[in-house]
């Protein structure tokens, strides 16, 4: 499908969510058969704009309605913008490297480790340069140098922002989950988008557009799978359990078994990486979940009385045991280690009275009335 059908198709789902009052259609796909010529979704822009007014829905509708009214770069101008913006940066940070800022303070932490092709983080460059400002030690002319240097980089940064949200928009939708909601997937397209920003080079050669596309998909990516499930994995186990199950289908739609050595093969993973990643347990679920459609009923409902967790049994417990260490504590030494031998207070193993006598150097019968002393004065404690 060409890139004017896709940007039409986008560009109507933008319009008909704009418009909708009570958001009911908001998660439902767009369909395909809503595609028109480019020229007729101009000629419409100005109608839906100006049927607009100044309503305001929800936050989203309200978002979607100011997107709507920001206009799209055109090739020649996002290749003129990206230039401009890559030309301000440099100048930024050759006048904060003048100032004595080290440019590994105006890197991302973790840049290197990603592989970036010597990206700096714009909110540090920023962050540094109202920092410079605000201490005074640089002289007139650097300060206004540096005033307008960020002047022109904030709105030719912001323009690049604003011209691309229509383009996180349509990733997102390609995304929608139900564990993470729509617009928690457009927050992170557009930290995507920021990121696309900072590290394109227009001497690449290709559009701006097509770079950021891959930055925005695997942020909304790293969201799904971080919200999949509530005990996480990493994003390489994933891959491979998705490998996995794939070369599985794959295996038995050939007719043969999906044994581990099948399964290696497919994969190209070693056969001992495939049986741990086999062996780790499923995914996971709250006890709170509904079992039914009526959501009356849920798994905490079911769950046999006897494996039940009592807090207040448990503190209790807890609560008992303190006492009688304490207690016990407060006994004289020889009559403290006859209870922690007889009751296995110190191994966890109840001694007979002769095997104490033998430890201690005393008698059966001494042991035995150590152990009744010590008895008799628990019970003084507790009346």
């Amino acid at each position: 499908m060409s890139r004017v059908n896709i940007e039409t198709r986008d560009d109507q789902w933008l319009k008909e969510n704009s418009n909708n009052v009570t958001g009911s259609n908001f998660h439902q796909e767009d369909p395909d058969q809503s595609m028109q010529p480019r020229g007729e979704a101009i000629e419409e822009d100005t109608s839906t704009e100006d049927s607009l007014g100044d309503n305001v829905g929800t936050p989203m509708q309200s978002y979607l309605k100011h997107l709507y009214r920001l206009d799209l770069l055109t090739p020649e101008d996002e290749h003129t913008t990206t230039c401009l913006l890559r030309d301000l940066e440099e100048k930024i940070i050759a006048l904060l490297q003048k100032r004595g800022v080290m440019l590994v303070d105006l890197r991302s932490e973790g840049v290197e480790q990603r592989g970036s092709t010597g990206a700096y983080d714009h909110g540090l460059i920023i962050a540094k340069a109202d920092a410079l400002l605000k201490k005074g030690k640089i002289s007139q002319r650097d300060r206004s140098a540096l005033q307008n240097l960020m002047k022109k980089f904030k709105a030719q940064r912001k323009k690049l922002i604003q011209c691309n949200l229509r383009l996180v928009i349509a990733i997102a939708k390609r995304f929608r989950n139900p564990s993470v909601p729509f617009i928690d997937l457009i927050q992170e397209g557009n930290v995507g988008l920021m990121k696309a920003i900072e590290r394109f080079k227009p001497q690449m050669g290709y559009r701006f557009s097509t770079y950021a596309y891959w930055w925005i998909q695997q942020e909304i990516q790293l969201t799904l799978r971080r919200n999949d499930d509530m005990v996480r994995q990493p994003a390489n186990v994933q891959d491979d359990l998705r490998n996995i199950y794939r070369a599985i289908n794959q295996v038995r739609s050939e007719g043969l078994s999906a044994s581990d050595e099948n399964i290696a093969k497919q994969t190209g993973l070693d056969i001992e990486r495939v049986q741990s990643l086999l062996k780790l347990p499923g995914p996971t679920s709250s006890l709170d979940d509904p079992i039914s459609d009526d959501q009356s009923s849920t798994r905490l409902d079911y769950a046999p009385a006897g494996e039940m967790f009592n807090t207040d049994e448990l503190v209790s417990n807890q609560e008992l045991a303190q006492r009688l260490r304490d207690a016990v504590n407060k006994l004289p030494p020889r009559q403290r280690t006859v209870l922690s031998l007889r009751y296995g207070l110190i191994s966890d193993r109840d001694c007979s009275f002769r095997v104490i006598g033998e430890q201690l150097g005393l008698s059966q019968e001494r042991a035995r009335q150590l152990h009744s002393d010590a008895l008799r004065q628990l019970k003084r404690q507790w009346r």
